[in-house]
């Protein structure tokens, strides 16, 4: 949050009240002025009226002269309030581009209407004079539209602050201990981190902030022969999530002697279900009437318990049933008539106001009927040189650090937003007005073809792009043609070009159809029916895109929902005859993530970290190609490095019950795995407006933790103006999700799968300083290498400077096994040497460890091996798939379940004993050697 967004102090009341009040009395002492009505079509016709000028045309251009001082007075007013409601950089720059606006709006109007007047008073009208008029009256037009916009919001914002932001609520934000630690700073104007200097590689040093967490104790911990232990589970959709049930059972000693288990996607699943079968947080478990609630984590989720068996009854969790996939259909359908009712609305009232505009300030004038060209005024394309020119010079003479160009490098950016205004109101809006016209009344197949086929062409490619990674595979003896001539595995059906054409005609199908409907609408050129429509769809937009949650419309409930039904479970003793069943949790009791996210106080269980993505775009905030930092949600702390950290508890009580059921367990859970979303981080791809426009996705928007410690501050300093969290995501995030704006200053981030930014999970260990770390990947990577272990590797080294030596890594491909006779070549092909990937962690000292600390890590890959049990290896000799199903699969057999947890107790034994090799201790001095740095322990205050 960049300090220099807002204001540090806000204006007193009475100041803030008396500047609305004069701002909209300056505006109405204005339109009362004796004006007329056809002024401005006078001053914008330029030579193209009659000369010599009409009678009455000097008083006109002389009531003028007050009129625009009083309207360009209280433009400014405008974006004065605007400037003092602004709390991020992006909002400041509208307020300065207001001002600018109000400005050059009230010195062109004067600079018009004087020189209109000077013409009437001449013995001759020159025909430059009155070119000269039209382009100053088109410059006044064009600068007071977004002038007033914005500082009618301004105002409006101001007023209702000052109303609602009482001093008893502002006394309210101040009361209570309110835990927050600041992003780490990128930019010199972000905020100062309190505790003194920190050493040259501030990234790296930066990156490992990480609240309550002690380098000191995890190096005198290691040098009591102890471990700081971390257990990761990847990401992977319901196959993760059974692969990651399975290697906890072999595990169990370890988890419960582990500090952190940190999950990721379908990882959370199986997380969160050990998290929700031990907590303590209700007194009675929620099974009232049912018996005992029973939490022994020797023991949950082993083989053969009641809490594991509901599990794997509810293995397909999203749609078990024709009649569940068609109401999972459904929604879908449901969220994409509400987007699409939302996104078109605005079109329909935008258009319709524009047509008014256009019938009152004909900048470019626009023939009844559309039967003509729209050709610009020779004043609107004079006025959009010299602008444009303006901003020219001003971008080039605002180049060099000289202080005399400061001004210059403020004033360019709005001067260049007025050169857009006026190209879209000159030439751009009206060639759409007139192209829209003009197709709708040629081609008949636009009003065949309607909004119902646009719809569904919608909903298809919608579908479409929420499967994008599912590729199917061809079994069989009918599907031999599909084999490789070397007869390995099945090859996948290129159906990824037929999706791709879809996707692409569907959004550019919706891009001319918003388009269509804008122009459509603004042809209607003031129509007072046209007015009553679009009054009419305005009341729908508003009670949709601002009374519900932008969430609501939205997979993310249903996803939410259908996770708990599934996953969320306890083990109970049943009051009647003593027998352990499982008892779901109800769909009412709220699993807050501070009270629900610790287990029972005499029970030892890891602490849970759920990791997510953050997604920042257009700032540079990111490496090109990532797009997301880290964000983790647990019952301690939620944020991340770079966007700062609140305690969990306080950010509960910070929010609306809206916001509230997502900082639950079972909201983790869902906004860690979800998958498709509108942004990706470094699994973005270019359809994800579709499932933005389509409401077919994933993610939701979370408080900022940087914007909850900034908005306490300016609380304690007594700002009303400061805005506070938002108390649902309405419609503006909407429209920030179908264009993909992620400012890291908003008071809301967009956090999506912690697969997008580290699929693994493991750098969150790393960032922990564990020496010990199982990491269970099921990221299914093609062959041949674990990318996702790469990938997640040098994320490690490049953001914490944390350096793996592995051993052997090839050894986990599939291929590399000695040839075995199983009777299946295909099968043999597929079978690698071993499960695992084994390392030793080198930390830099940066991370605040003493240099001769080293950790060790081993990879357990959900993959064949020789040795797996024949009942394994047969189902994957008949299931040439298996252990790579598609993460778009999540409808998991009772078959296919069982075949992936017992794939995860295998490779769990094997990690649990490959663990156990020595600990090489290696010399301060060498370990300096190869970090390349002082072997000193760096001040982590």
């Amino acid at each position: 949050m960049s300090a220099a967004s807002s204001p540090s102090t806000a204006p007193s009341r009475v100041r803030a009240l008396g500047l609305v009040a004069g701002a909209l009395g300056l505006a109405v002492v204005g339109a009362l002025l004796p004006w007329p009505a056809g002024a401005i079509t006078r001053a914008l016709a330029g030579s193209a009226q009659p000369v010599p000028l009409p009678a009455g045309t000097g008083t006109t251009a002389a009531w003028g002269l007050p009129a625009v001082a009083c309207h360009g007075l209280a433009l400014w007013l405008g974006g004065t309030a605007a400037r003092w409601v602004a709390c991020t950089v992006r909002e400041a720059r509208a307020a300065r581009f207001a001002r600018t606006a109000a400005v050059i709006a009230g010195v062109a109007g004067f600079l018009g209407n004087l020189l209109l007047l000077l013409a009437t008073r001449a013995r001759g009208t020159a025909v430059w004079a009155l070119e000269a008029t039209s382009a100053l009256a088109v410059l006044a037009c064009a600068a007071a539209l977004p002038a007033a916009v914005l500082a009618g919001y301004g105002l409006a914002v101001l007023l209702w602050r000052c109303v609602v932001h009482t001093p008893e609520r502002l006394a309210a934000r101040q009361s209570g201990d309110v835990r927050t630690e600041p992003p780490r700073p990128l930019e010199v104007d972000d905020p100062v981190v309190p505790g003194g200097a920190a050493p040259d590689r501030t990234r790296w040093h930066n990156a490992y902030a990480v609240p309550d967490v002690d380098p000191g104790a995890v190096t005198e911990r290691w040098r009591r022969g102890e471990h700081t232990t971390g257990i990761c589970l990847s990401g992977g959709g319901i196959r993760a999530a059974s692969v990651a049930l399975g290697a906890l059972q072999s595990l169990r000693t370890d988890l419960l002697d582990a500090d952190y288990l940190v999950s990721v996607s379908g990882g959370g699943y199986t997380a969160g279900a050990f998290q929700q079968a031990l907590t303590g947080a209700s007194a009675d478990g929620g099974a009232s009437g049912n018996g005992q609630v029973v939490r022994d984590p020797r023991s949950v989720f082993t083989e053969g318990t009641a809490e594991l068996h509901h599990i794997r009854r509810n293995s397909s969790y999203l749609a078990d049933t024709p009649a569940r996939m068609l109401g999972a259909l459904g929604r879908i359908a449901r969220g994409l008539v509400l987007s699409l009712t939302v996104l078109f609305g605005p079109a329909i009232v935008l258009g319709v106001l524009f047509g008014l505009f256009y019938d009152r300030v004909p900048i470019t004038e626009l023939e009844p009927g559309l039967s003509g060209v729209p050709v610009p005024r020779p004043g609107g394309l004079l006025a959009l040189g010299a602008v444009t020119a303006l901003a020219f010079l001003l971008a080039l003479f605002a180049r060099g650090n000289a202080p005399r160009r400061v001004r210059s490098a403020r004033l360019a950016p709005s001067v260049t937003a007025l050169a857009v205004v006026l190209a879209a109101l000159v030439v751009v809006v009206p060639a759409l007005v007139w192209a829209a016209g003009r197709l709708v009344s040629t081609m008949d197949a636009v009003r065949g073809f309607g909004p119902v086929g646009t719809v569904l062409l919608t909903y298809a490619a919608a579908l479409a792009s929420m499967f994008w990674k599912h590729r199917s595979r061809i079994g069989g003896q009918a599907t031999g043609m599909f084999r490789r001539r070397s007869g390995g595995v099945p090859a996948a059906l290129p159906s990824g070009v037929l999706q791709r054409l879809l996707v692409i005609v569907t959004t550019g199908i919706l891009v001319v159809a918003w388009l269509l409907v804008f122009a459509g609408s603004a042809g209607t050129l003031g129509d007072p029916a046209a007015l009553w429509t679009a009054a009419g769809v305005a009341v729908v937009v508003l009670v949709l895109g601002m009374g519900f949650d932008n969430t609501s419309l939205s997979l993310h409930p249903f996803y939410r929902r259908r996770l708990a039904a599934a996953f969320a479970v306890r083990r109970v003793r049943r009051s009647a005859d003593g027998q352990l069943v499982a008892v779901p949790y109800d769909p009412a009791e709220r699993t807050t993530l501070s009270a629900y996210g610790r287990v029972a106080g005499d029970v030892r269980f890891p602490q849970v970290i759920f990791a997510a993505s953050a997604n920042l775009t257009g700032e540079n905030r990111t490496a090109p190609g990532l797009g997301s930092v880290s964000f983790t949600l647990g019952a301690d702390w939620t944020g991340g490095p770079d966007v700062g950290w609140v305690r969990t508890r306080d950010l509960e009580e910070a929010v609306t019950p809206r916001f509230r059921r997502d900082l639950t367990v079972q909201g983790a859970v869902a906004i860690s795995g979800a998958a498709f979303a509108s942004s990706m981080g470094r699994s973005s791809r270019w359809f994800q407006v579709l499932l933005a426009v389509s409401g077919a996705r994933l993610g939701a928007w979370l408080p900022n933790p940087a914007f909850v410690r900034h908005a306490r501050e300016a609380a304690d300093r007594g700002n009303w103006a400061h805005p506070w969290l938002p108390r649902a995501r309405r419609l503006p995030y909407l429209v920030r999700e179908v264009f993909g704006l992620h400012p890291h200053d908003e008071r809301l981030l967009h956090v999506t799968d912690g697969g997008h930014y580290d699929n693994l999970g493991l750098v969150e260990l790393f960032r922990r300083r564990c020496t010990r770390i199982y990491c269970v990947d099921v990221s299914n990577d093609t062959p041949p290498s674990a990318s996702t272990l790469a990938q997640a590797l040098t994320l490690a080294r490049q953001e914490l400077g944390v350096r793996v030596d592995l051993d052997e890594p090839w050894r986990a491909d599939p291929g590399t096994a000695e040839p075995q006779d199983t009777g299946t070549p295909e099968l043999t092909a597929r079978l690698a040497s071993s499960p695992l990937i084994t390392g030793t962690i080198v930390y830099p000292p940066e991370s605040g460890i003493a240099p001769e600390v080293r950790g060790r890590l081993v990879v357990a890959r959900a993959q064949l091996w020789p040795e797996l049990p024949y009942s394994l290896l047969s189902y994957a000799a008949h299931h040439p798939e298996f252990p790579n199903d598609s993460t778009g699969d999540q409808w998991f057999d009772d078959a296919k379940f069982s075949a992936y947890t017992e794939l995860g107790r295998r490779t769990g034994a094997e990690a649990r004993q490959a663990m156990g090799s020595p600990q090489v201790t290696v010399a301060p001095q060498k370990a300096a050697e190869d970090t390349g740095a002082a072997p000193v322990l760096p001040d982590t205050a």
